[in-house]
C-alpha cells in the first residue's frame, strides 16, 4: 500500500477510533443535557471526519476523483455545521443541569469547535507529532483539505 494509501486509511480509522472512545468514556460517566448536546455536536464532526477521509481512501483505490455531488455535500456540511454551532452556543448555558455540566459542555463543544474549524477551514495539525505550534507560527495556518477540495 503505497505511503498516500496508508495516511488516509489511517486518518479515517484514528478519527473513527476517537469517536468510539469518546462514546465509550461519555457512556461510562454520568453528565446532564448540556454535555451530551456539546458531546453529541463533537461526534458529528468526527464521524464526518472519518467519512472524509475514508472516501478520499476509497477514491485512491478506484483511481477517481471528487465529484460534484460530494463536493456540494460538503459545502452544505460545513453550513450545517456552523448553524448548529451558533445555535448550540446559545443553547448550551440555557439547558444545563448544573455547573459541573456546563463545564464539561464547554470543554467538549471548545473540542468541537476545534475539530470544525480543522476539518472546514484549516488544518491545525502539523508534523508527526499533531498539533505543533512552533511549526504552525513558522509556517502560518494551510487551508484544510476539505477547505482546498470545496473551493478549488
Amino acid at each position: 500500500m503505497n505511503s498516500l494509501k496508508k495516511e488516509l486509511l489511517y486518518l479515517a480509522l484514528g478519527e473513527f477510533a476517537a469517536l468510539c472512545t469518546f462514546i465509550f468514556v461519555y457512556r461510562s460517566l454520568n453528565i446532564g443535557m448540556a454535555s451530551f448536546i456539546a458531546f453529541s455536536y463533537l461526534i458529528l464532526i468526527l464521524l464526518q471526519g472519518s467519512i472524509y477521509w475514508f472516501y478520499r481512501y476509497i477514491l485512491i483505490i478506484k483511481k477517481e476523483s471528487f465529484g460534484p455531488k460530494a463536493i456540494k455535500f460538503l459545502r452544505f456540511l460545513r453550513k450545517l455545521n456552523m448553524i448548529l454551532l451558533v445555535a448550540l452556543s446559545m443553547i448550551i448555558p440555557i439547558i444545563k443541569s448544573s455547573n459541573k455540566d456546563l463545564i464539561i459542555a464547554i470543554g467538549l463543544f471548545l473540542f468541537g469547535i476545534i475539530e470544525y474549524i480543522n476539518y472546514y477551514w484549516y488544518r491545525l495539525s502539523y508534523g508527526k507529532s499533531g498539533f505543533n505550534i512552533k511549526t504552525l507560527l513558522n509556517t502560518g495556518l494551510k487551508k484544510s483539505s476539505i477547505n482546498k477540495m470545496i473551493y478549488k
